[in-house]
């Protein structure tokens, strides 16, 4: 299919650092509102995850390791309207994204990408296609990369860097 005349490449999305979020244009901003207050109080915690807003943006999962400090509790009884929902993680988000680095680190050949899963519960996996293909598939490529955490493979390129 041809591009329209003038039509712009779209561009890869940021990568965002801890307690950072992307702001999607149009509909109700309170969830913004409320996601700033609470990294303004515990966006850089080790504990805190990767946080889920519906589409509608009416309702907030918090994730985090652990037991909520108390600021962040503050700010999520003053929710503005938002449906809030705290959820447990399996395992800490930094020690996660400590170890995702990690793997990508010391590992270049089979792990093309790895993150922190949003639920908390392992590290997302990226093996090279050609990887793959010759170990029989994702999963077995990563046999001989250690790892304490569970590895969630998915064959794939990593995004393209901004």
């Amino acid at each position: 299919m041809a591009a329209r005349k003038g039509a712009k490449r779209a561009t890869p999305a940021p990568r965002l650092g801890r307690g950072e979020f992307v702001a999607w244009p149009g509909g109700p901003t309170a969830v913004y509102d409320l996601l700033e207050r609470l990294a303004a109080v515990a966006g850089d915690s080790p504990d805190a995850g990767t946080h889920g807003i519906s589409l509608d943006r009416t309702r907030l999962v918090v994730r985090w390791f652990g037991e909520l400090p108390e600021a962040a509790q503050a700010v999520l009884r003053d929710a503005g309207g938002v449906e809030v929902t705290v959820q447990q993680t399996e395992f800490r988000p930094g020690d996660l994204a400590t170890e995702a680095d990690r793997l990508v680190a010391e590992h270049p050949a089979v792990v093309a990408s790895a993150t922190p899963r949003p639920e908390g519960d392992g590290i997302e996996v990226l093996v090279p296609p050609a990887v793959a293909e010759t170990a029989g598939g994702a999963q077995p490529a990563l046999a001989g990369v250690p790892s304490a955490f569970p590895l969630f493979a998915e064959v794939g390129e990593p995004p393209l860097s901004s």
